[in-house]
């Protein structure tokens, strides 16, 4: 294999230290780890700072180079690292041997919200705090095309390592906006003609009675409580997924997937 350069100690560290939120946060990068989603990343419009792979994994020349050879020719730094050093930046049991450091985005949501077309579908969560939920719900959200997702404040980090790899890439295909105050969000929409729809266990409107408008917000809470009583009291429907069987509850992120299957097929 062509002899890339062999990451120094000092920007091994440096990058270690994006493992933990408060250095992610700080230095606005992450980490995404796994041959797809690092050529994902490299193929949108997301700054990749890097790439390390793992001298000893199954990486090859070609493939290091094919990082390097897309239509979207972006300049990034290739480094390898020996096992006992790339271990150090992996977040896996079982790893690809391969990682590439992203600059995150700032991504306005004022700038988001004056682009809504017609017929639009916003996903926002409240207090989801289970890594790979959020992450589903991201990947569920970029297959039926929904304009974009909001984390509300309480719900888990977006650039949590599981998050990321939950995604599968979605997060390099939609907006997603961290850290937003739902209160807020929900009285600006209600003013560009949004429904506000809650999801909640039993007591809502059955979803194959449910009627979607041209804007639906469509808000899923907390594993556990579901959404904040606030949120829903300023919500304009509550729907509920009809059950059939004897267990307790349904996963936030396939109750997700569900819905959005039910409002894309009543936009379409």
């Amino acid at each position: 294999m062509k002899n890339y350069p062999i990451i120094s100690k000092n920007r091994l560290k440096y990058y270690s230290k994006l493992l933990q939120k408060k250095y992610r946060q700080s230095e606005r990068r992450f980490l995404v780890e796994g041959m797809n989603i690092v050529q994902e990343a490299i193929n949108s419009d997301w700054d990749v700072e890097s790439v390390v792979f793992c001298s000893d994994s199954d990486v090859n020349e070609k493939q290091i180079k094919v990082l390097g050879n897309k239509k979207s020719v972006k300049k990034f730094e290739v480094f390898a690292a020996s096992p006992k050093d790339f271990g150090k930046l992996s977040d896996t049991i079982t790893s690809q041997g391969i990682i590439a450091v992203v600059r995150m985005k700032n991504i306005l949501l004022e700038s988001i919200l004056e682009k809504l077309s017609k017929h639009s579908i916003i996903i926002a969560l409240d207090n989801v705090t289970d890594p790979g939920n959020v992450g589903t719900i991201i990947r569920t959200c970029d297959w039926f095309g929904v304009y974009c997702v909001l984390l509300g404040e309480g719900t888990v980090e977006l650039y949590n390592p599981k998050v990321i790899r939950s995604t599968m890439g979605g997060i390099f295909h939609l907006p997603i906006i961290p850290e937003v105050n739902l209160v807020s969000l929900i009285h600006d929409l209600h003013k560009k003609n949004f429904k506000v729809i809650t999801t909640i266990q039993e007591g809502g409107i059955l979803l194959n009675k449910f009627l979607f408008k041209d804007r639906n917000l469509i808000i899923f809470g907390n594993e556990a409580r579901g959404v904040s009583e606030e949120i829903e009291k300023l919500s304009d429907e509550t729907i509920t997924i009809p059950k059939f069987g004897l267990s307790e509850s349904l996963n936030v992120a396939i109750a997700c997937g569900i819905i959005l299957n039910t409002a894309k097929t009543f936009n379409i």
